[in-house]
């Protein structure tokens, strides 16, 4: 959501992005550092938090074992809740929040649903499939917020592991299949190697500006949200505001979101292979 700023401020950020200069003091292609957190939620499969700035967002996993979807019954299910805390944006309070949660949502599920591999999540064909819930939550909102969801999705689904399943057939035809689950430990890792993060380019003036702040939303004309997979593969991609964007503009948008997308993601896969590393150690 955009921060609420005077137009003079709007005026002052709009021409140092013009100058290449943000009132932060990042150039236009440079994105905040990631501070992330792992295991946050001891209830959850998997979970996450992360700060960008002054954003802070927080996502668990949870797998459940439900009857498939009747038209894609080879297919495993995921689902993306976004909530909204009232203290994370003024305008986060009554139907503004959750309305917002629900378009965060669905981008977010969208990524997810088209990137995970949803034919390993099967534990009986055509009965038993994992469900993969993911429940996110912002508990403030500095700017890039959908950006940030995304990663640390992205993290939390790369620490689950799918419980172990035993599975007894029954001695006669009509007879249903038993079902045990064994330790989370035991299990098998989530794959998000396809998963993509999604970047956030934003239009102000004639210039563009990724992973724009909270300040910075309200002087942009129109944000543009690629979903980025490795080797800057472009996924869906979604718009905000009500601008216009020129060709030119565009294609050096879908430039700077494609040259950021597999940083981030290199950042995030480092940042998760020194954590296991580290986790192993421990053990030993």
């Amino acid at each position: 959501m955009q921060a609420d700023i005077s137009d003079a401020e709007k005026l002052y950020i709009a021409q140092g992005v013009a100058q290449g200069v943000r009132n932060d003091g990042r150039g236009c292609h440079d994105a905040r550092p990631l501070e992330l957190e792992l295991g946050v939620v001891a209830q959850a499969n998997g979970s996450a938090r992360l700060h960008v700035g002054a954003t802070d967002v927080m996502v668990g996993v949870k797998v459940s074992l439900v009857s498939p979807d009747a038209a894609e019954p080879a297919k495993g299910q995921v689902f993306a809740t976004v909530e909204c805390s009232s203290c994370a944006s003024p305008e986060f309070k009554g139907r503004g929040g959750e309305d917002w949660g629900i378009d965060m949502a669905a981008a977010l599920q969208s990524a997810l649903q088209s990137s995970l591999d949803l034919g390993s999540l099967v534990v009986l064909a055509g009965k038993t499939v994992w469900a993969v819930h993911l429940d996110c939550l912002v508990l403030n909102d500095g700017g890039g917020v959908l950006g940030a969801l995304s990663v640390a999705a992205r993290a939390a689904l790369a620490v689950t592991r799918l419980p172990k399943v035993e599975v007894t057939m029954g001695e006669g035809d009509d007879d249903e299949p038993e079902i045990e689950l064994g330790d989370d430990s035991e299990g098998t890792p989530m794959g998000v190697t396809r998963v993509p993060v999604i970047v956030s380019v934003a239009q102000i003036g004639s210039r563009c500006v990724v992973d724009p702040s909270a300040e910075e939303e309200p002087c942009a004309s129109a944000v543009l949200h690629f979903a980025v997979g490795p080797g800057g593969r472009l996924g869906a991609a979604t718009k905000t505001g009500a601008g216009g964007i020129p060709q030119p503009a565009l294609l050096e948008m879908l430039e700077a979101a494609q040259q950021l997308g597999p940083k981030v993601l290199r950042e995030l896969d480092g940042f998760l292979a020194a954590s296991a590393a580290a986790a192993s150690a421990r053990a030993a």
